[in-house]
């Protein structure tokens, strides 16, 4: 037990010094752990500010920020704060993800506190409506809790329609959970989502299955600098009508490490690499974050323009208009 206190303690240290706060430039170098196959934001496999969006709870450990992202895809531009009011502490993001079939107009919302057992309570809610009167309703609810290194977590899509002018209505039914265990440097975990998509007139009804298991590490390197690496398990499949189709079954490894290079510097590298199963692929980003004051400008370094838009995985990387494929502004007080 003494050495289990004295790691995590170590790991405390070791997560502060390099900064923990997220942004979708660090996330995307990084990894996520497969937590992408769950959740819109977050890492399974480290400490990372924006995995509140999956463990609301996490609102409790980063506060007082605000962030202004730029880049491509869902979260092309977005922004958000997380800071404290008397005993609560409170998130607050815009279109930080795509929360409708098609759009990203969402409001995330997380609420969260202290009392022995850190708690919180997570909305992400979009409603857009289309010029033929077509609109999109979503409603997904949140919570999770944090207390003697175990993490656990829950959601449901209470609203989710899509209706279309001259088609059919879509409504959709997705509920999910997990776990993540702290034991010093190593983090296991597992989650599970389902979804179901109905389709009124046709009253087809097809369930997509989808869970992760894996196991994470964060270990000091040296000083301001750490690797993290996971390996972890994906599966999953959808069912229509008794016909199975569109499985996934991957062992991919991720792999980073972050270093503060100087005072105003620290410079990261991740990889993720398919071992089992998939289609695969290693893909390898480079990536950073510059420090002034209370200023941080998290990037990552790489070229969308070839690829087609929301990775930087073209086969060419240069300095030209896609050098920083995606930028944040960090302040925090």
């Amino acid at each position: 037990m003494k050495k289990r206190i004295v790691s995590a303690l170590v790991l405390a240290g070791m997560i502060a010094s390099t900064s923990a706060f997220a942004s979708n430039a660090r996330e995307m170098v990084m990894g996520t752990g497969g937590a992408d196959h769950y959740s819109v934001g977050g890492s399974f496999y480290y400490e990372d500010a924006y995995n509140f969006f999956y463990n609301p709870a996490y609102v409790n450990d980063f506060k007082n920020w605000a962030i202004f992202e730029k880049g491509t895809g869902n979260d092309a531009s977005s922004f958000g704060f997380v800071s404290s009011m008397m005993n609560f502490n409170m998130g607050l993001f815009f279109n930080r993800n795509a929360a409708l079939a098609t759009g990203s107009n969402a409001v995330d919302l997380m609420l969260g506190g202290d009392a022995g057992v850190k708690w919180g309570l997570g909305l992400t809610y979009g409603n857009r409506k289309l010029a033929d009167d077509s609109s999109q309703n979503n409603l997904d609810v949140r919570a999770g809790v944090s207390v003697g290194g175990f993490d656990p977590f829950v959601h449901v899509l209470v609203i989710g329609k899509d209706k279309a002018l001259g088609a059919d209505t879509v409504k959709h039914n997705s509920i999910g959970g997990g776990l993540r265990y702290h034991y010093g440097e190593w983090t296991p975990y597992a989650a599970i989502n389902t979804t179901k998509t109905n389709t009124i007139a046709t009253a087809t009804e097809p369930k997509t299955t989808a869970w992760t298991i894996g196991l994470g590490r964060e270990t000091k390197l040296a000083e301001g600098a750490r690797l993290v690496y996971a390996l972890y398990h994906s599966h999953g499949q959808t069912d229509t009508a008794g016909v199975k189709s569109a499985k996934l079954s991957e062992t991919p490894i991720d792999m980073a490490i972050e270093a503060d290079a100087l005072s105003w510097l620290t410079l990261r590298g991740g990889v993720h690499h398919v071992l089992i199963g998939g289609d695969g692929t290693t893909t390898a980003r480079v990536g950073g974050t510059f420090h002034v004051a209370k200023v941080d400008v998290d990037y990552a370094f790489g070229n969308g323009n070839a690829a087609g838009g929301n990775t930087p995985d073209s086969s060419d990387v240069g300095f030209d208009s896609g050098t920083f494929h995606q930028i944040g502004f960090r302040y925090s007080w």
